[in-house]
């Protein structure tokens, strides 16, 4: 059986809150860059890959209003994912620290999942506003096809079901505790 150490767990949650810190301060960062683009009349839309951000290569957006949605709706799609880095640290932290299943240990992955599914909506609506917008000299080279079960909802409704094993290993858990 594959087990870490409290040690091993310690490392993961310092690399975890090390993510944290920087995944914040890079939303920080591209809240500035497009509040910046957005004064200057630059509409240009970062596009959002598997990879990350792409910056090289941008689109522009047709309208202040485009370039407003798809802003909100990115920065909101990056805090999520930071909310996502949050509760696993969490998850790490609480392991470290108890021994066995604790009654939070359910609900955080509960609402991993529900994150998880909203991130991959939002990314695909991120990729609706920017394929709705003129290409320019990508359109030859980039494609997109909206997915009804992208690969993220599929991971997410696995983390459900997971939240719900782990809800009734607590329950037995505490059932036994109860027992003896």
């Amino acid at each position: 059986m594959l087990s870490l150490s409290n040690k091993g767990l310690r490392l993961l949650t310092g690399l975890l809150t090390l993510s944290l810190i920087l995944g914040v301060l890079a939303v920080a960062g591209i809240t500035v860059y497009l509040a910046v683009l957005a004064v200057q009349g630059d509409f240009s839309l970062l596009l959002v890959f598997p990879e990350g951000l792409q910056f090289t290569q941008t689109v522009r957006s047709a309208s202040l209003g485009s370039f407003l949605l798809y802003s909100v709706l990115l920065l909101a799609t990056l805090v999520l994912g930071l909310l996502f880095l949050y509760l696993l640290r969490s998850i790490l932290h609480t392991l470290s620290r108890s021994k066995g299943f604790t009654q939070t240990l359910p609900s955080k992955i509960t609402n991993m999942g529900y994150i998880l599914l909203a991130l991959a909506y939002a990314k695909q609506l991120l990729l609706v506003l920017v394929f709705t917008q003129d290409l320019g000299e990508l359109s030859g080279l980039l494609g997109f096809r909206f997915q009804l079960l992208p690969n993220e909802a599929v991971y997410a409704l696995i983390l459900l079901v997971l939240a719900r094993v782990f809800s009734y290993a607590f329950a037995l858990q505490r059932e036994y505790e109860q027992t003896v």
